[in-house]
């Protein structure tokens, strides 16, 4: 197996592991968010701008701000659908679409015009100081250490879905938000927080993009990332600790299937059908489980 394609799987699952749990996150709460690209685009943007700007900062402060800020942007972007959810019973799948369908477009404006590198031709912003980048450990691929922190990650949140009491709370409301609110429960802290953390693992996953991978934060980077992180969150049933494997499995098919498309001159993306194929596999099964549920 070629070492290049084999350690582009896997970082590529590294980036589906972080936005996945984000999403997993979303699917546990019982409101779905379907705004992750805008959300990974606005992450990597921010870190972006912010690494370029602070080229005077020590990597050990200037990376881990970055990662907070990400975070914090895309949180917030996807709390704004938990708001309209909790006070306007607006549908919250519908609005964290709409919030990212809307960012998109201002961060394509903003990387051709006042944040575009002045340096080379790319639309993209300029990139990241050599001491701001993960260093590749599996050369000439891109795998990094992104990959052992997605792993952290999806561990912690499996920890805290499923040991703690906030998430069994949590996955109660989602499965029955009526039964949580008869149960006492405080509602409003399970629409916040999970709309908050949801966003912001996908803003996460678009700065480890940046700081991992791209050391710019360039046009349409996100492209593809959020739905196929969808998808492995459905796969994995929502559960983060099988986000690792499903993620893994994705990674391999979209990168050996894109690599098989461009090597046999393929005039179509490949590996989005293939995607398209699992996803509606994926639907399928869990419309028929929540059928003999409710028989």
């Amino acid at each position: 197996m070629n070492t290049f394609y084999f350690g582009q799987a896997l970082n590529l699952a590294s980036l589906y592991m972080i936005a996945g749990t984000g999403a997993a996150f979303s699917i546990k709460s019982g409101n779905l968010n379907f705004g992750g690209e805008g959300q990974i685009y606005l992450g990597g943007f921010i870190c972006a701008i912010f690494l370029s700007k602070a080229q005077t900062l020590p990597a050990a402060v200037a990376i881990p701000l970055s990662l907070i800020l990400a975070f914090s942007a895309s949180g917030l972007i996807s709390l704004i659908s938990g708001l309209l959810k909790y006070y306007k019973n607006a549908d919250f799948l519908f609005t964290s679409f709409l919030a990212s369908s809307a960012i998109i477009p201002i961060i394509d404006g903003l990387i051709t015009g006042p944040f575009r590198s002045k340096t080379d031709n790319l639309l993209a912003t300029p990139f990241i100081a050599e001491n701001f980048r993960f260093a590749s450990i599996l050369k000439p691929s891109s795998l990094n250490a992104s990959f052992f922190i997605a792993m952290i990650l999806c561990t912690f949140f499996f920890i805290l879905i499923y040991k703690t009491a906030y998430g069994r709370k949590l996955t109660i409301y989602g499965i029955s938000p009526r039964f949580a609110e008869f149960s006492l429960y405080n509602n409003s802290n399970f629409v916040f927080t999970s709309a908050f953390v949801s966003g912001g693992m996908h803003g996460l996953c678009g700065a480890f993009s940046i700081v991992g991978t791209y050391f710019t934060c360039h046009n349409g980077f996100y492209s593809g990332i959020g739905w196929s992180s969808f998808s492995t969150a459905l796969l994995a049933n929502a559960n983060p600790l099988l986000m690792i494997p499903s993620s893994i499995f994705l990674g391999f098919v979209t990168t050996f299937s894109n690599k098989y498309a461009m090597y046999h001159n393929f005039g179509f993306d490949m590996s989005s059908l293939i995607q398209s194929v699992i996803l509606i596999v994926i639907s399928f099964t869990l419309y028929r489980q929540e059928e003999q549920h409710h028989d």
